[in-house]
């Protein structure tokens, strides 16, 4: 980043108020100081995250294509959900500073949240998600994920989404899906939000679909992260 420098102020000769004028060029020189700074500060946040920037991204995505999740609420039997016990597939993209994120079996449990912008339940998940990771509801050994996909700036809501994420502090590591939502419809997306919950040998222990009360959020999560020992049933 090219530096700016700070326009000097010279006088022109000494005069009895020498010392009053020196202060007065200090305090001049300050306020340059800080506001510069307080410009390049700006830009650095900005080019962190470019809300203006490109909202959907390539992805890259291996394995087996999962089955789409019928119906709402939570499944995880196997008998009625083909993708319960399954692993998950591989899911490699670019984030909204377009910093790689690739999802892959790394030996720990993880979540991945499908997020549309428009979807008002998931404008009301979202925060929830939030609240418990802020509050230390995220079990050890868990990581969050999240996708934003179906992106679609004629549906309003709280497009752009890198902004929405920003503003929510959704603070996790968020792929861009392409405009075709392919790591959406790969992963058997149905309703928003959806998720899909996987233990750390790589297993899809629940899927989600539609919008869930924070203790089932926690619940699932301690499920997941293996941390307790009970089963979750379909609602």
């Amino acid at each position: 980043m090219a530096q700016t420098k700070i326009p000097s102020v010279k006088t022109a000769s000494v005069n009895p108020d020498a010392g009053s004028n020196r202060m007065f060029m200090f305090a001049i020189i300050g306020i340059l100081v800080l506001g510069l700074a307080g410009v390049a500060f700006v830009a650095t946040q900005r080019d962190a995250v470019d809300f203006d920037g490109e909202q959907t991204g390539a992805v890259e995505l291996d394995g087996n294509i999962l089955l789409p999740m019928s119906g709402s609420g939570v499944s995880a039997d196997p008998s009625s959900d083909a993708a319960i016990g399954q692993p998950m597939p591989t899911l490699a993209g670019t984030g909204f500073d377009d910093e790689e994120i690739i999802i892959e079996d790394d030996g720990r449990a993880k979540v991945i949240y499908f997020l549309a912008h428009w979807c008002p339940h998931c404008q009301a998940e979202v925060p929830r998600i939030v609240d418990l990771i802020e509050s230390g509801g995220q079990p050890d050994g868990l990581d969050i994920y999240g996708v934003s996909t179906s992106v679609d700036a004629s549906r309003g809501g709280a497009y752009p989404p890198a902004a929405w994420f920003d503003r929510e502090g959704f603070d996790v590591p968020v792929v861009r899906d392409n405009a075709a939502n392919d790591a959406f419809n790969f992963f058997g997306g149905g309703g928003f939000p959806y998720a899909v919950y996987v233990n750390a040998d790589n297993n899809i222990v629940a899927r989600s679909s539609g919008e869930l009360d924070p203790s089932t959020i926690q619940n699932i999560w301690e499920i997941t992260a293996g941390q307790i020992d009970a089963e979750v049933g379909s609602e």
